[in-house]
């Protein structure tokens, strides 16, 4: 598929213009096809083949301007939930009111709690 845009909408743009325009349009149009093909796979309950139409095309395009699409979430936002999920896992392990009389042993939990409550801050943040 070939897009064109005719020259004279394109008045004053030098050539690095052209260029981070045309990459900004692909991106665009890749994201558009990515929205597009989930919003499918969503409405899709028989198991058919996919089949996108226009509409879903024009969903698509409405969520992706209003940025109400389903942001994409890298490997690092993972890591960091998974790491908040085991350090606040691990404070609870720790807990021991005995135990917490020792002076290193205190130092170690307010370490795990401290970096408990970074993990989950950021996370939420980052979402």
């Amino acid at each position: 598929m070939q897009i064109q845009i005719p020259e004279d909408s394109l008045n004053g743009f030098n050539d690095k213009a052209k260029e981070k325009l045309s990459e900004a349009a692909t991106e665009f149009v890749g994201d558009l096809i990515e929205e597009s093909n989930r919003i499918e796979s969503s409405r899709n309950t028989t198991g058919n083949d996919p089949e996108i139409t226009s509409s879903m095309v024009n969903d698509a395009r409405v969520l992706i301007r209003r940025g109400l699409s389903q942001p994409k979430k890298g490997i690092g936002l993972k890591i960091l939930r998974i790491a908040s999920a085991i350090l606040s896992l691990l404070v609870g392990v720790l807990y021991d009111s005995a135990k917490l009389q020792s002076g290193g042993y205190m130092l170690i939990f307010i370490g795990v709690i401290t970096a408990s409550i970074l993990t989950v801050t950021i996370s939420t943040i980052k979402e």
